[in-house]
């Protein structure tokens, strides 16, 4: 008895490991349920001018000085709201961007006078700019670009720029 009790400990791990499974087939294959919508807001910004003629300064600290109006236009089903806003100077001629030389950069500061960051349907918002700046090759012209990040009540989200030439 004790030879069959050691040889049935052996047996019956083999057998169980061996038997082929019994019954239906259980695979699944993973599905994927979630589902991604990405809305793009339609918006549009324009300047007015998009060409401005530079001044001098009336900050000490700069060279020169130009003023503009960028208009935010909704054209989306619902509200949409102004996350953000950032500015860029650089340097150019005729409209081109000239980097300037290794160890030299613009200097500039800009005003905003945002009336708020909710544009209804249908709607547009006149947001006026003041930049003060100083150039390192000396002149005056430069390009402002200028970036609107979005978001409407809907869900959409988008980025929408626009640039500027101060001459």
């Amino acid at each position: 008895m004790l030879v069959s009790r050691r040889l049935s400990l052996w047996i019956l791990p083999a057998l169980v490991l061996l038997t082929p499974a019994c019954g239906e087939d259980t695979t699944t294959s993973p599905t994927d349920t979630s589902t991604s919508t990405t809305q793009t807001a339609t918006v549009t910004a324009t300047t007015n001018p998009t060409t401005v003629t530079a001044i001098a300064s009336p900050d000490v600290a700069f060279t020169w000085s130009g003023s503009f109006v960028a208009t935010i236009a909704n054209t989306n089903t619902s509200p949409l709201t102004i996350r953000s806003i950032t500015a860029d100077l650089q340097q150019s001629s005729a409209g081109i961007v000239i980097t300037p030389v290794t160890g030299t950069d613009e200097s500039f500061r800009f005003d905003v006078r945002a009336p708020g960051n909710r544009v209804d349907v249908n709607a547009n918002m006149a947001i006026p700019f003041t930049f003060y700046y100083t150039l390192p090759n000396g002149g005056r012209e430069a390009v402002v670009s200028l970036s609107f990040n979005v978001a409407t009540d809907a869900g959409a989200t988008g980025a929408v720029t626009a640039t500027v030439n101060l001459q």
